[in-house]
């Protein structure tokens, strides 16, 4: 009797979630008006630029460069990774270090309207120093860089998803 009880409750729990929003990490849903966007990259070229614009193709948007085209404007205003030792060994050499990755952006609207101020996405992580492993650390340094990336990507399209002003596509 309780068997077919199980599937039931399993069907109402996935419609419950569904119902009330719940997405899967890193499910965006980007509005109508970003869907037509340009990425315009900072001077010099940050890093993120190509993942940023991979990820928004995988979310359906269109990526323009044509100036002329009204469109909302992406705009990566820089990007800086900051290396800093935290502990260090009674003979003062770096036994952990802590990374800071930050990104600045800001979204304009296709008039050029301001639809998110010029913003940081921040992360910090630590890195562990190991002097006999000089091979590995800098591997994990380059693994830890590259996660981050993908980490402040995803934070990006959370916040562009609530972006656009209400009736901007009216």
């Amino acid at each position: 009797m309780r068997q077919p009880l199980v599937p039931a409750l399993f069907l109402c729990l996935l419609t419950s979630l569904s119902a009330c929003g719940f997405h899967l990490r890193g499910a965006v849903v980007l509005p109508p008006e970003l869907q037509v966007m340009a990425v315009q990259d900072a001077q010099p070229s940050t890093r993120i630029a190509p993942l940023l614009r991979r990820a928004l193709q995988a979310q359906g948007v269109r990526l323009v460069d044509d100036a002329a085209q009204p469109h909302a404007r992406l705009r990566l205003l820089g990007e800086s990774l900051v290396r800093r030792v935290e502990a260090v060994d009674n003979n003062g050499r770096a036994l952990q270090y802590g990374l800071r990755y930050t990104v600045r952006f800001s979204l304009l609207g296709p008039d050029g309207t301001l639809w998110l101020p010029p913003q940081a996405v921040s992360l910090r992580r630590e890195l562990r120093f190991d002097e006999t492993d000089v091979l590995g650390a800098g591997g994990e340094q380059a693994q830890l860089e590259a996660e981050m990336r993908r980490e402040v990507v995803r934070d990006i399209l959370r916040r562009l998803s609530h972006a656009a002003p209400a009736g901007a596509g009216a």
